[in-house]
């Protein structure tokens, strides 16, 4: 069975009206920034700065949430770039009794009772049913409990 790997799909409309409201809003506080400089000869660095950095955010937030992914394989849960500080995290299936999939996360259910719960990046609706699918696949192979 293939992997099946959720990661941000940056071609939305959303992701894409994010980013054209970045480059808006940084083009506009630049123009702003040289008409104040021109007319008045004093610029507030503080408001400038802080508003050119909130631009900048919406402008290439999606590249760094893009990064953030979910991967699924005959061997576990992978997840990449989850933690800021670690980064990698595993499950392995050999210690999974049930999984389910709720609205914006993974359960797990281990052999011992704990329950892990995993969050999904930003993702679609298709691409959470395409992981439901994929799930029920997966733990009919592996003898894990699938719940809807």
């Amino acid at each position: 069975m293939e992997p099946f790997e959720l990661k941000v799909d940056t071609n939305t409309i959303y992701i894409k009206i994010i980013r054209f409201f970045g480059v808006l809003m940084l083009g506009f506080f630049i123009g702003a920034i040289s008409f104040i400089y021109k007319y008045e000869g004093t610029i507030d660095w503080m408001n400038s700065f802080t508003s050119i950095v909130l631009s900048l955010a919406f402008a290439f937030f999606p590249g760094v949430a893009g990064k953030k992914a979910l991967v699924l394989n005959e061997d576990g849960i992978f997840l990449k770039n989850y933690g800021w500080i670690w980064g990698e995290k595993e499950y392995n299936w050999s210690t999974v009794k049930a999984v389910e999939v709720k609205k914006d996360r993974i359960e797990l259910t281990r052999i011992v009772g704990s329950t892990d719960k995993i969050k999904f990046p930003i993702h679609t609706r298709e691409q959470i049913e395409n992981l439901k699918k994929y799930l029920q696949q997966l733990s009919s192979s592996k003898d894990i409990a699938f719940k809807q």
